[in-house]
């Protein structure tokens, strides 16, 4: 049975989900302690918002699946809000580069099967790029075995009304979608506003449109666009 608006309002702006800050071990649809594992076969991806999550895991892939999640620091990008309102009416994330910056980050490691459907829930191609991260520096915190680093970057870019950046770390989703509020001109409530981009496709592509006029492109050799 689909969810009652108010709890698709609510799940909306609890974006992103309330992720921990440490590593853990994805498994039966919940976080469980870490353990080591084998990298061989899998991808190791940067999540710079909800994907950090277990409740967006279990969103994504179920009950079924295991999935290692490593965290540590990373160099010169953050993680930001991007220039978007998505489908399900959050405002979600992106990787920015701010150089000299440093970040909490976790990294999921997936298999080939988890990554398609990672690449489905991420609109890839029309709402982020995947990227290999070259050059960024990482430091693990815990076990996090040495592999190449991937990511999805916001093909809209990042918010940045008045050029500033909006860090996940210090800005809460609902100012974040007071920011798209105020560049549309929306005049109504907060809940007004989700409920219209949940359920009416022209007003989140309106939108969408007049977050991208406070939008910062995200542009640096070092993302090496994959797919």
């Amino acid at each position: 049975m689909p969810a009652a608006l108010p709890d698709r309002i609510a799940h909306a702006l609890r974006y992103p989900f309330d992720p921990p800050h440490r590593a853990y071990r994805f498994r039966a649809g919940g976080l469980h302690p870490p353990e080591p594992f084998d990298p061989a076969g899998l991808h190791a991806v940067v999540a710079s918002g909800s994907n950090g999550s277990p409740d967006r895991l279990q969103q994504k892939f179920g009950d079924a699946v295991e999935v290692p999640v490593t965290y540590g620091i990373i160099h010169d990008l953050v993680p930001v809000f991007a220039a978007r309102v998505t489908g399900y009416g959050s405002v979600p994330a992106t990787l920015a580069v701010v150089k000299g910056a440093r970040a909490g980050v976790h990294v999921t490691w997936l298999t080939d099967l988890q990554l398609q459907i990672m690449h489905q829930t991420e609109s890839l191609g029309t709402g982020y790029a995947y990227c290999a991260l070259e050059g960024f520096e990482f430091t693990a915190q815990g076990d996090h075995p040495r592999a190449p680093l991937h990511a999805y970057i916001s093909l809209h870019g990042a918010l940045a009304p008045e050029g500033r950046l909006l860090p996940l770390a210090q800005v809460p989703q609902t100012q974040a979608q007071q920011h798209v509020m105020d560049s549309f001109g929306f005049a109504g409530t907060l809940a007004e506003f989700v409920r219209l981009n949940l359920d009416d496709p022209d007003h989140r592509l309106r939108a969408n449109d007049a977050a991208s006029r406070i939008g910062q492109t995200i542009d640096d050799v070092r993302l090496m666009r994959i797919a």
